[in-house]
């Protein structure tokens, strides 16, 4: 009667020995298991019988050997452990399971150690918890666009002065960025010696068991007990990998960081020639950082193409440009600048297939406060100050969009002569 009411019970129950062979599933497990394993599980290999997981489970399965504490998974953190749907309740729908998990040790007389997986139903407790997200996140998101309404004013004066702006905020920007590569230095300097330093306790943990066995035998026993006590099979498995991800983010971070402060920094103000190459590779990066649905290709021809301009300017009307771009690709697609430079022009063309702009706004787009976008999420101004930025360089800027597909801007710049070559400044960014 008891098997009978554990098979029955609404949580998934799956018990496995330390070979991770399955000793017993509940009817959930099994009735959500594909036809073909469901005669044929019993002392198969859980890895076997879900092998998506397989890495997952023997990670968490081991670690619950090892220490012999319970482990807890929780549905946010991983929402899809195993491939189960589950059906709401009152609309029959059927929707990918949400599940919570808990791995605890156990023990036999028959089996010996045991881990035993509890499986957790909570798809109805996650869609109302993601459901009420969503609603305060609508409600927020409603609330900032009222009061976006009502500075929309003041915030349409201050972006007009954003370009005279442009040289201070730049260097505030790189000043930041200089002090957060201090931090990250040291920080990766102390886990690179952490790194050599858990090589070397490894290194002694793997010397001394190997030896062990030469030892004698109280020494040999100490030896062995000493490994056990301290997990030594566990730390060497996951220590390298672990330092690894951290020094991999700390190199992200540090890349990050790297592109914003000379992407921001400008060596002098005026005129000066751009590495537009380079300004462009920069420009990219950060906006994928936001906006990570489009792919960001882009295409410079000559290698290294440098530009005679004012630096802020281009730079923000080339940011406002893709930054519209990538804000209109909602699935995949592609944001993709192509530059290219004769004897008398540099050539600038930015093309996406994302939606697109109405033939009716066409003529609009360049005026100061024309938006499509809701209340509230734009004030209308990111082209028309790129618009003023390539005026005055004396260029022009024209745009060709077909609803639905994408969207193409062409900007041609004269090339500029600098009366001195030799005091010229050139950036890259």
């Amino acid at each position: 009667m008891f098997e009978q009411l554990v098979g029955k019970l609404p949580v998934g129950i799956c018990v496995v020995n330390e070979q991770y062979e399955v000793v017993f599933l509940n009817d959930f497990f099994v009735d959500r298991m594909d036809a073909n394993l469901r005669k044929d599980y019993q002392d198969k290999n859980v890895t076997d019988i879900f092998p998506a997981q397989a890495k997952f489970l023997r990670r968490r399965i081991k670690s619950v050997f090892v220490l012999q504490h319970p482990s807890f998974s929780y549905w946010e953190q991983r929402p899809h452990i195993f491939p189960f749907n589950s059906s709401r309740p009152i609309t029959g729908e059927e929707t990918q399971m949400f599940q919570n998990m808990e791995i605890v040790p156990l023990s036999s007389s028959t089996h010996g150690k045991l881990a035993c997986i509890f499986l957790q139903d909570v798809t109805a407790q996650a869609s109302y918890y993601i459901a009420q997200q969503e609603l305060s996140k609508a409600l927020k998101r409603e609330h900032e666009e009222q009061l976006k309404l009502i500075k929309k004013l003041d915030s349409a004066q201050s972006q007009l002065i954003q370009a005279e702006k442009m040289a201070s905020t730049g260097q505030l920007a790189a000043g930041i960025a200089h002090e957060i590569n201090n931090p990250i230095g040291f920080v990766s300097a102390n886990l690179d010696t952490l790194r050599q330093y858990g090589e070397h306790l490894i290194s002694i943990g793997e010397k001394l068991a190997s030896h062990s066995p030469d030892a004698d035998t109280t020494t040999h026993k100490l030896i062995q007990q000493l490994l056990e006590a301290h997990h030594f099979d566990l730390l060497r498995e996951d220590m390298p990998p672990l330092i690894a991800e951290s020094c991999e983010g700390l190199t992200r971070v540090r890349d990050i960081v790297e592109n914003l402060k000379r992407f921001a920094l400008e060596e002098s103000s005026g005129w000066q020639l751009l590495n537009l190459e380079d300004a462009i590779n920069q420009m990219l990066e950060l906006v994928a950082i936001q906006y990570k649905n489009p792919v960001y290709k882009a295409q410079i021809e000559p290698k290294g193409l440098k530009l005679f301009c004012e630096p802020g300017g281009i730079k923000q009307a080339l940011m406002n440009i893709v930054i519209n771009a990538a804000q209109s690709v909602t699935g995949e697609g592609f944001v993709k600048i192509i530059a290219k430079q004769d004897d008398t022009a540099t050539y600038i063309k930015v093309l996406d297939n994302g939606s697109g702009i109405d033939a009716r706004h066409i003529k609009k787009i360049f005026d100061p406060f024309f938006t499509t976008k809701p209340e509230g999420l734009g004030q209308g101004l990111g082209l028309s100050v790129a618009y003023t930025a390539i005026e005055k360089h004396n260029g022009r800027i024209s745009v060709n969009s077909k609803l639905g597909k994408g969207t193409v801007f062409d900007i041609s710049l004269p090339l500029q002569q600098p009366e001195d070559s030799d005091e010229l400044v050139v950036t890259s960014a």
